[in-house]
């Protein structure tokens, strides 16, 4: 018999229908009269009437359903040009970040054929490498500015660890108290943080931070203050918030007769004059302005046209002292190129306020610190997104 529709077969899905066969004749014979359910290809159909079957098989649908199943809509093509519109775009994209990159490496390489001091870092032999909190997705540079004002012995005025990290896309600046009451190791006894600068250089100074903090640093690099001035002046100015109080302040005691409140731009003189506010209020408000000058310089930085940056990357680094090598300096040149100007700054202070305690020895001022609970929130601030950077970090 001679398939008529060859529709997907559901077998559920049975529709009665009305047979007409065709009449009698010398090659067709009638052999029942019956209700019938015949199978067509895939479809399934049911009847009643005479039914023949002979040298052909043939018969007549009157009335017939047949079981169709939903016809999946066509998508419409997507616009040709809309495509091309986005390959351009991803072209362009890729381009610019391509040329930011090759800029800041441009940058870096030209730095480092600059003579610039550098003095490797010894192994911490005072406490193992298990001990100290690292990540490979944080990278530590401890910078060191030297103050050398008041002549005599230089001591390290300021001390802030700049957190790199890559995670939560941050840049992360941790102040240490200069006044803190903490062990130098070398020497086997306690004393103020800022005095191991003077025992025994960048290289005790990492030591002991990592000693009494069990914070692994990575790099440093240190500077006389006055070269902030410098790095200022060559970028035009920083922008700053300053304190009726500050501004009144630095009228009052220094030259500056000129110096404003608000929102200002800071040359390289006022900033550093901002930054060694010392009697105003307190170290911890100190070194939040320090943070503050930083802060305000990396976001300077990032907006700074590079013929800028090779003339100031050319003044300032036979400034410098570090540990990096012409390789290190060009890794981080490209992962600045490659965003990380562009990351959120927090910043906060080691200890905060519920972690220590001002007490005198031997006719000092010091800071008694909690180390445990010191310790932890440098982990949780620096390797975590824990910490609430406006907690505890400033006192007005």
């Amino acid at each position: 018999m001679e398939e008529k529709n060859s529709k997907k077969y559901d077998p559920d899905d049975t529709q009665e229908i009305e047979l007409t066969f065709l009449p009698e004749d010398d090659d067709v014979s009638v052999i029942e009269h019956n209700t019938v359910e015949e199978t067509y290809g895939n479809g399934r159909i049911q009847g009643s009437g005479d039914i023949f079957i002979g040298k052909r098989d043939i018969y007549q649908q009157q009335q017939q359903q047949y079981y169709q199943p939903p016809i999946k809509p066509e998508e419409p093509e997507k616009p040709k040009k809309a495509k091309k519109k986005r390959g351009f775009l991803k072209k362009l994209i890729i381009a610019v970040a391509a040329i930011a990159i090759a800029a800041f490496v441009l940058v870096f390489a030209l730095a480092v054929s600059v003579d610039y001091t550098k003095v490797d870092l010894d192994k911490n032999e005072y406490i193992s490498q298990s001990e100290l909190s690292s990540s490979r997705q944080v990278t530590n540079i401890l910078f060191l500015g030297v103050d050398d004002e008041a002549g005599g012995v230089s001591r390290s005025d300021s001390m802030i660890l700049l957190s790199v990290d890559y995670k939560h896309g941050k840049i992360k600046l941790t102040s240490f108290l200069r006044d803190s009451w903490v062990e130098i190791p070398s020497k086997g006894k306690k004393a103020k943080l800022n005095a191991s600068y003077a025992y025994g250089g960048p290289q005790l100074v990492v030591d002991t931070i990592e000693y009494n903090f069990h914070i692994d640093i990575d790099h440093y690099v240190m500077v006389d203050f006055e070269m902030f001035t410098q790095i200022i002046d060559e970028l035009g100015g920083v922008e700053v918030e300053v304190t009726e109080k500050e501004a009144k302040f630095i009228r009052s005691t220094t030259r500056h007769k000129d110096m404003e409140s608000g929102e200002v731009t800071l040359d390289g003189a006022k900033a550093l004059v901002y930054c060694r506010i010392r009697k105003l209020d307190s170290d911890y408000m100190r070194t939040a302005r320090q943070r503050k000058v930083i802060s305000a310089l990396i976001q300077k930085v990032a907006k700074t046209d590079i013929g800028t940056l090779i003339e100031t990357v050319q003044t300032v680094f036979p400034l410098i002292q570090t540990d990096m090598n012409e390789a290190e300096l060009t890794g981080l040149a490209f992962k600045a190129g490659f965003g990380v100007l562009a990351f959120d700054i927090q910043q906060t202070r080691a200890p905060i306020e519920e972690h220590m305690k001002a007490s005198t020895v031997n006719g000092q001022w010091v800071e008694i610190l909690e180390l445990e609970n010191v310790r932890e929130y440098l982990y949780d601030f620096i390797y975590t997104d824990k910490i609430d950077p406006d907690e505890g970090n400033e006192e007005e």
